[in-house]
């Protein structure tokens, strides 16, 4: 009978105490949302360096119909190469935010590491939207450097969309986007955004 009461305690307490680390466990949802939290503030961390860097750009962004910022690692070995990174696309007019991806590949001989910040205004909700449904891969297709407005320092890549693009020490000379892919992180959304397909 003590044997049964021990074992009845020690069940109990074992009870006692897996309940409340189980309730205190983080949650699928839970991990989400520190993923999306973390992904803002790295975000907004990178507009804060354009601002800095480029204080004409605020301007531009806040009047724009949306932007996109990505925070991204890329690295070369030998001759061959790769990045990935996340973002969030926001419209301005609502302020809704799309989390995204973006990978890339690359050929060039070269050995190194490089973290950079790529953001992207949109003028046009077509541009916008045209982003957030069917994705967008950059193919070098850049026009010159606009100077003495509030788009200074960014290039233009498609009709209504201008990108930034800097490292950690600066804004790039030139773009190094090519061959990277940009497109909805459907894990993170909480409601999935159907691709557009062409």
């Amino acid at each position: 009978m003590k044997r049964l009461q021990k074992l009845a305690v020690f069940l109990l307490a074992l009870l006692l105490v897996t309940v409340p680390a189980l309730a205190a466990a983080p949650t699928k949802a839970d991990k989400k949302e520190a993923e999306r939290q973390e992904l803002r503030t790295k975000t907004y961390q990178a507009l804060k360096l354009l601002y800095e860097k480029k204080p004409k750009s605020k301007r531009a962004i806040e009047h724009a119909y949306g932007y996109a910022v990505f925070v991204d690692t890329s690295y070369t070995a030998g001759f061959i190469g790769g990045g990935h990174g996340r973002g969030r696309a926001v419209n301005n007019s609502n302020g809704t935010e799309v989390f995204m991806k973006m990978a890339q590949g690359k050929l060039g001989l070269g050995l190194g590491v490089r973290q950079t910040n790529t953001i992207f205004v949109f003028d046009t909700i077509d541009a916008f939207t045209s982003f957030i449904t069917k994705g967008w891969t950059f193919g070098g297709q850049a026009a010159a450097a606009v100077h003495g407005d509030s788009l200074e320092g960014s290039f233009q890549v498609a009709p209504g969309m201008w990108m930034y693009q800097m490292t950690t020490k600066g804004l790039a000379a030139e773009l190094t986007a090519t061959g990277t892919r940009f497109y909805v992180d459907n894990d993170l959304n909480k409601t999935q955004i159907p691709a557009v397909k062409e």
